[in-house]
């Protein structure tokens, strides 16, 4: 996939045929490391891929993912984008059915692109309400009112969005109900769906005591997209009915890696053979660690289908401070926010044939406070801000707060979203940063994140360790690697996992 995105890149700027010189995929070894050497076509597709590489530094930008309060209204469109979510998220859609006759309403709202797995709350307005029955798979409930009379004729019902299910043939919404308008030729089949019918009131002057705010605009929380989960050996890859929704974002990246409706649609095979996903495995089980009673790093967000895949892929890395890569082998690397020394002998003078370099950060780009927002489950799963990260030094030192907003969207713990916030002010400023041109051999260092440099003008000579920012690059006729990199503090990194 990466090669033919690849070719449709170069094809579009002319330049497939200087392009793709190099000649067909080979591999040699490099200081006793594989090295796989794509054609250009791949290299320039796996570049798109890996446009969002640090998720924490996308997450400093402008996102065109959806903020999560855009979810929650029932929208008018003629044709909209799908939509799609991993792991708790509360969702409205668009409306499918918007039908008054009588004093009565009809409505279907299509709020999920393919299965859910189970709907656990609902929301009129922003107010939560409880309802007669569970909200289980096509099961008609009536909302008990949660104040007065308020909504006491609302009736809703969840659709899960089965292949087997036929919205128009419910109790609730049908052919009887609808005047003929909706039939069971509307069955909804792969879109979970909500129905909601608002009777009329008996007594007119009741009306706005039940329908306080006219026409209940529904919403639904709900464990959203089952994803597999290597890990769990109930479930098999080729039986979706065995997949989870899961909190994890190291599988849910996965999922929208290969995911081929909605997602980028990659072959799982290639992208994800043994090794590569045991590599994922091990990241996946650091984010569901324990961390003061809590999961180290959950992720719970929804995208639309039009959004571009690095805003989606930058979500998902900026909920577990994820940093993903491509290694000598052509396979792609996550290595998630949790700091483990480098195993790799350092990189040293004899293979660095050039370098620049910068001593901190000017002043006028200087960051010293993060505003932090992340999505609040208890405020009704609306942005919500958190005390601000600060750098109390740098504060003094310049005389004047530099704030940036750090949008967090896809984490839903107050928690989490300071300790990314913590591990984002570290990277904002580093000591020094720069870049290396070294020989081949800095191709060993493909797909890490640290790597130990010793170099006698930086840190006297000291080994010290670098985070490499951004993808490699690699000039294999010039025999030369570039990597840009930012100095950081093991033990100030350390102490954050």
């Amino acid at each position: 996939m990466a090669e033919t995105v690849g070719l449709l890149i170069l094809s579009s700027i002319g330049a497939t045929a200087s392009a793709t010189g190099i000649g067909s995929a080979s591999a040699f070894v490099i200081a006793d490391v594989a090295i796989s050497v794509s054609t250009a076509a791949t290299i320039v597709g796996t570049a798109a891929i890996v446009g969002a590489s640090i998720g924490l530094q996308y997450a400093l930008s402008n996102p065109n993912v959806p903020k999560p309060e855009n979810g929650a209204q029932p929208l008018k469109q003629s044709v909209p984008s799908r939509q799609r979510a991993y792991w708790i998220n509360r969702l409205s859609g668009y409306y499918l059915l918007f039908l008054g006759a009588g004093g009565n309403s009809q409505d279907v709202i299509a709020f999920h692109s393919g299965r859910i797995e189970e709907a656990i709350g609902l929301f009129l307005h922003d107010t939560a309400v409880d309802t007669s029955g569970d909200l289980a798979d096509g099961q008609y409930c009536v909302v008990i009112p949660p104040f007065d009379i308020a909504f006491q004729f609302v009736v809703v019902t969840i659709f899960y969005g089965t292949d087997t299910q036929n919205v128009g043939a419910s109790a609730l919404i049908n052919s009887g109900t609808t005047s003929g308008v909706w039939t069971s030729d509307f069955a909804a089949k792969g879109i979970a769906c909500i129905g909601m019918g608002c009777g009329a009131a008996p007594d007119p002057s009741e009306f706005t005591k039940i329908y306080p705010q006219q026409l209940p605009l529904p919403s639904v929380v709900a464990k959203c997209a089952p994803v597999w989960d290597p890990r769990d050996g109930a479930q098999s890859l080729g039986d979706r009915s065995t997949w989870k929704a899961s909190p994890n974002g190291v599988v849910s990246l996965i999922d929208y890696l290969t995911e081929a409706d909605g997602g980028m649609g990659e072959d799982r095979d290639i992208m994800f053979p043994p090794a590569a996903l045991a590599q994922w495995m091990a990241e996946a089980d650091l984010c569901d660690a324990d961390v003061g009673g809590r999961a180290r790093y959950e992720t719970a967000g929804f995208y639309q289908f039009d959004n571009a895949p690095e805003g989606v892929i930058g979500k998902l890395l900026a909920s577990m401070d994820g940093w993903l890569g491509e290694a000598g082998d052509g396979s792609l690397v996550l290595t998630v926010g949790v700091y483990r020394e480098p195993t790799d002998p350092p990189l040293t003078a004899d293979h660095i044939k050039g370098f620049s370099w910068r001593k901190g950060v000017a002043d006028e780009n200087s960051v010293n406070q993060l505003d932090i927002t992340f999505t609040n489950p208890a405020k009704g799963y609306v942005s919500d801000q958190i005390e601000s990260i600060r750098d109390e030094d740098a504060i003094s030192l310049a005389g004047i707060v530099r704030a940036k907003p750090l949008d967090l969207s896809w984490v839903q713990n107050a928690d989490q979203a300071a300790a990314l916030g913590e591990r984002a002010m570290l990277r904002l400023n580093p000591k020094r940063s720069g870049s290396f041109v070294t020989t081949l051999y800095g191709m060993r260092y493909l797909g890490k994140r640290w790597i130990k440099v010793q170099h006698p003008l930086l840190e006297g000579g000291d080994v010290c360790v670098v985070e490499v920012q951004d993808k490699c690059e690699v000039d294999l006729l010039g025999g030369r690697v570039t990597i840009n990199w930012n100095l950081v503090d093991p033990v100030a990194l350390a102490a954050l996992n």
